[in-house]
C-alpha cells in the first residue's frame, strides 16, 4: 500500500543531507581560511610619528623643522649597486655618516638601513645590493637623528632626485628624475 514508508535508505545517499552538510561546512572552511590569511597577512603598525588628519597622513616632527631652519637639502644619485649624496645646509661640522632608511609601504620585511659614509665635503656615498622593484618612502638623517629630511623613490632606483625637509616643500611628495 505504503511504498514510500517501506523503502529504506541510508542517510548519506539522501542529496538533502548533503545540501545541509555543505552549506554550514563551507562556511566553516571559508572563516578559517580568511582568519589564517589575515593572521599572516596582518599590517604593520603605523609609525609614532605620523598623525592622521581626515583621509590624509601628515608627517609632524620635530626634526623636520629642525631640517627646514637648517636649509638642509640632498641631491641623491643612485648608479648600479651604488648610491652617492651631496648634502647642502648650514651645519657645524658635516656629520660623519648618515643613515638612509628605505621603508616598504605595505611590506615590513624589505625595509632597509643603508649607512653613507662620508668621502669628501658634503659627499657620501655607500654601496647596496639589489632591491626589489617598489615605491620606497626614503628618510635621510645623520647618525643622532637630530634633523631628518624624508622623500620618496621607485625601486630599482636610477637617476638622481632631490631630498628636502618636509616643511621647504610644496607637498610631501618629492621629485624624481628617472631616465
Amino acid at each position: 500500500m505504503n511504498t514510500m514508508l517501506d523503502k529504506k535508505t541510508p542517510w548519506w545517499s539522501e542529496p538533502m543531507v548533503w545540501l545541509l552538510i555543505a552549506l554550514p561546512l563551507s562556511a566553516v572552511i571559508g572563516g578559517t581560511l580568511t582568519v589564517m590569511i589575515a593572521y599572516r597577512n596582518a599590517d604593520t603598525k603605523v609609525n609614532e610619528e605620523y598623525v592622521k588628519e581626515g583621509m590624509g597622513v601628515r608627517l609632524v616632527a620635530e626634526r623636520d623643522l629642525k631640517a627646514a631652519e637648517l636649509g638642509i637639502g640632498a641631491t641623491l644619485h643612485a648608479e648600479p649597486g651604488r648610491l652617492t649624496l651631496r648634502l647642502e645646509g648650514r651645519h657645524d661640522a658635516p656629520p660623519k655618516n648618515l643613515m638612509l632608511t628605505l621603508t616598504h609601504a605595505t611590506d615590513s620585511s624589505l625595509d632597509m638601513v643603508l649607512l653613507l659614509d662620508a668621502i669628501g665635503s658634503g659627499e657620501y656615498a655607500t654601496a647596496y645590493a639589489a632591491i626589489p622593484a617598489g615605491k620606497r618612502q626614503l628618510e635621510l638623517t645623520p647618525i643622532d637623528r637630530s634633523w631628518r629630511i624624508t622623500g620618496q623613490w621607485q625601486a630599482p632606483f636610477s637617476g638622481s632626485m632631490r631630498l628636502a625637509a618636509a616643511t621647504q616643500l610644496s607637498s610631501p611628495q618629492h621629485l624624481s628624475t628617472q631616465p
